[in-house]
């Protein structure tokens, strides 16, 4: 092929790349749904600690027979969720959805707890979250909550993944040309008909395969993660 061309597919490959990129950022093929739509949950009090903020809330609907109140603490560095707990539980399961301060979801935590007793274990939180609800899945066998999280079809992930792979390979296509033409000279056009130009072309073309097979059957179908600390006493009342 002429240099003429290798211009040509160059730029190509550089306009979509940006097409890519912009796509992968809008559409944001990953976001969960949630059935789940945030409820203010009561404010009991505030206490101010030696090292923390503390706000205490009663919790609403059919959590409440399970979970009284929880207290989200705020330190300089950290931010946690203790649950206050009707009763002590043989197993208990629930989703923490976190909220930013414009009520848009931000993360859930899927929370499993075993032989309780009073308070729950420290749940970490995102920094950027304002607040949350607390939705009650399982409690002793009895399933109250299904329905948190949407499943996010595996048709969205292989989208995801086909751009992705798009936008590697026709970033590695430009970045190799653009390498070629600073680099080589003279002989810039005797490199691009050489078998070893034609070879990085198709190692970039295997990297972008292994980045869709790996994005598509790597992936996480939920984005609820287990994220549980260690025990902590703390007086609600």
């Amino acid at each position: 092929m002429t240099m003429h061309v290798w211009r040509i597919l160059s730029a190509v490959s550089v306009g979509v790349f940006i097409l890519g990129l912009i796509l992968l950022l809008a559409l944001r093929l990953l976001k969960n749904g949630y059935y789940h739509e945030y409820t203010q949950d009561e404010l009991l009090k505030k206490v101010k600690a030696a090292n923390s903020k503390n706000s205490i809330y009663f919790t609403s609907g059919e959590t409440k027979n399970f979970i009284k109140k929880y207290v989200i603490c705020k330190t300089l560095y950290d931010k946690y969720l203790v649950c206050n707990y009707t009763k002590s539980f043989e197993d208990i399961s629930y989703f923490v959805v976190q909220y930013s301060r414009l009520k848009r979801v931000i993360g859930v935590i899927n929370v499993t707890h075993r032989d309780t007793g009073d308070s729950s274990k420290v749940i970490a939180l995102k920094k950027g979250c304002a607040s949350v609800n607390v939705v009650i899945g399982t409690a002793d066998g009895i399933t109250v909550n299904s329905n948190v999280i949407r499943p996010l079809p595996m048709s969205k992930v292989r989208i995801h993944a086909a751009l992705k792979s798009l936008v590697l390979f026709t970033f590695l296509f430009a970045v190799r040309h653009a390498a070629v033409e600073l680099f080589s000279g003279v002989y810039t056009l005797q490199f691009l008909d050489n078998f070893l130009n034609y070879g990085i072309i198709a190692a970039s073309f295997v990297l972008a395969l292994l980045s869709y097979l790996i994005t598509a059957l790597c992936f996480r179908r939920r984005n609820a993660k287990i994220r549980n600390g260690g025990a902590l006493e703390y007086e609600f009342l």
